[in-house]
């Protein structure tokens, strides 16, 4: 009896938790941007692939008590494409943002074309990143950072977040104050990626 109270308990939870959330999609024609800028501390996870897209696509899942609260702001500015993260009106903002994480969840996955920029500016975020950039830059305070098969000029920061990068054709330059660097193999590229960490390690490879 108390093994179907359980099951029950947890469908009804995870049916909950399913009602709990939504998506949302933004596009736009690649010819309108040189790059995209993630400036948000709302988001705890971000995806960015680069493919033989002719267009960026920003997709958010929103998941937790105040989801239906949430909303992209976008704008184009400096030949970037800015998204951030809104709230509705009338939504009463929380201060601290571990009570914040709590209630909210949100990820961002990005689909753009090979060979264009990303900027991420965020207190809380991970990044991973996947492909071919002309530039990157992001620069993350409490997230880490993973960088598949990646090809292009950038420079990465964070201040508590590890950074993995696997890298094609790209010279790198990588400090940690307090954590552990192991660099294998980069030494010579077309490309040249700076990896910065105060309490992170940093490992870095070629990709295979």
């Amino acid at each position: 009896m108390r093994l179907q109270k359980f099951i029950l308990l947890v469908l009804f939870l995870g049916s909950f938790a399913g009602f709990s959330q939504k998506t949302m999609l933004n596009t736009l024609d690649a010819q309108s941007v040189k790059g995209i800028f993630i400036d948000s501390d709302q988001v705890f996870e971000v995806f960015v692939k680069a493919t033989s897209s002719s267009e960026f696509s920003v997709t958010a899942e929103v998941e937790g008590e105040t989801f239906e609260t949430l909303k992209l702001d976008t704008k184009i500015e400096n030949g970037l494409w800015y998204i951030k993260t809104g709230r509705s009106i009338g939504f009463k903002n929380i201060d601290d943002k571990l009570a914040a994480h709590k209630v909210l969840s949100v990820v961002l996955y990005v689909e753009m074309p090979l060979n264009k920029e990303v900027w991420v500016d965020s207190d809380l975020a991970s990044v991973q990143l996947t492909g071919a950039f002309n530039q990157i830059n992001l620069n993350l305070l409490g997230g880490g950072c993973i960088l598949n098969d990646f090809r292009g000029n950038g420079i990465v920061n964070t201040l508590r977040g590890n950074i993995k990068a696997k890298v094609n054709d790209t010279r790198v330059l990588a400090e940690s104050r307090n954590g552990i660097v192991n660099i294998k193999e980069t030494g010579f590229g077309s490309f040249l990626l700076s990896l910065k960490t105060i309490d992170g390690d940093i490992s870095v490879s070629q990709s295979e």
